[in-house]
């Protein structure tokens, strides 16, 4: 981008070297011709300000869920505002997921497209309402919009702990962005201090005991069974924005243990049910923790459940996938 409109200022000279005259400025979608330095006011220039900077309405916001209306880019192609890609920049797929899941959560949706004020907010928050208000607009020029705007932004926030050079970890940048849009919003620590909070947080009570303290086994396949007759039970409560759900390791023999698929097929790929891992959390199942027995439940449900299946494990030498669907 260039600034300003003087005699020494970068678009000066690039209107000049470059034969490029018209020029908008992006805060205030006023139209300049440089090197003369004159406004102009026209109405063929409003599909162009639209573009920079979409505007919504309570009423078109309220219709998204339930519009199905398609629009034409300026080459004639068909897409579904909402449902458009996103370029490619270097390794920044996960940072694409991301925004593609959030912009789809109605009421983080529909506070970013409402958003007033947007230049008064954090330049991230404004940066992914920018991206988002692109993403649902039915007048696109291209069926497809740049996210290289947010991108520079979470580079510079997180001091480059997401970037560019490798790919990153979808769902440590979703933890991360959550709660920085979290404060920025003017969150605090209580329930319904943002919309993150009142939308995605959910409570769950731990129960933990020494594993020395715990019922006696007669052997090491039995399944834990706490003492609740023993003081040392302890019971908390803890909130939490996404629940992580462990996958079961990967089989040694994929032949004898592969799942029969609808068909009646053996299928290669091992098979989970998501109510099966869903159990970890249903107030009785006991696991092995660090040595400790812990039982978890939940007691208070958000609106939306992010759900994160731990698939990767880092070793010293490698980084594992398990391939369980």
């Amino acid at each position: 981008y260039y600034q300003g409109r003087g005699k020494q200022t970068h678009a000066y000279f690039h209107s000049i070297n470059d034969d490029h005259h018209v020029f908008i400025n992006l805060q205030t979608l006023k139209v300049y011709v440089l090197p003369d330095n004159y406004e102009v006011r026209d109405r063929s220039l409003n599909d162009i300000k639209a573009v920079i900077r979409p505007e919504f309405s309570s009423a078109q916001v309220a219709s998204l869920d339930f519009s199905c209306e398609q629009s034409r880019d300026l080459n004639g192609k068909r897409y579904l505002p909402g449902f458009i890609g996103m370029n490619k920049i270097k390794n920044n797929d996960y940072i694409n997921v991301v925004v593609q899941a959030l912009a789809h959560v109605p009421p983080i949706r529909d506070l970013l497209l409402l958003l007033p004020d947007i230049d008064k907010q954090t330049p991230l928050v404004q940066r992914l309402a920018s991206l988002v208000r692109r993403m649902w607009h039915p007048k696109l020029f291209k069926s497809h919009i740049s996210p290289h705007e947010l991108v520079q932004e979470v580079l510079t926030r997180s001091k480059r702990r997401f970037g560019l050079d490798l790919p990153g970890d979808a769902f440590e940048l979703l933890t991360w962005l959550l709660n920085t849009l979290h404060m920025d919003l003017g969150g605090s620590k209580k329930r319904n201090s943002s919309i993150v909070y009142r939308t995605f947080r959910g409570e769950i009570q731990i129960t933990t005991q020494p594993i020395e303290d715990t019922k006696s086994r007669k052997n090491e396949q039995d399944p834990i069974e706490m003492d609740a007759l023993k003081s040392t039970v302890k019971v908390s409560k803890t909130p939490f924005l996404a629940l992580s759900l462990d996958l079961p390791p990967k089989p040694l023999f994929t032949d004898d243990d592969a799942d029969d698929d609808e068909n009646g097929k053996r299928s290669a790929i091992p098979q989970v049910a998501l109510v099966s891992l869903l159990q970890r959390y249903n107030g009785s199942t006991t696991i092995e923790w660090q040595g400790e027995a812990k039982r978890y439940q939940l007691t208070k449900l958000p609106k939306y459940i992010i759900c994160h299946v731990k698939r990767f494990s880092k070793s010293e030498f490698a980084i594992e996938k398990n391939p369980t669907v």
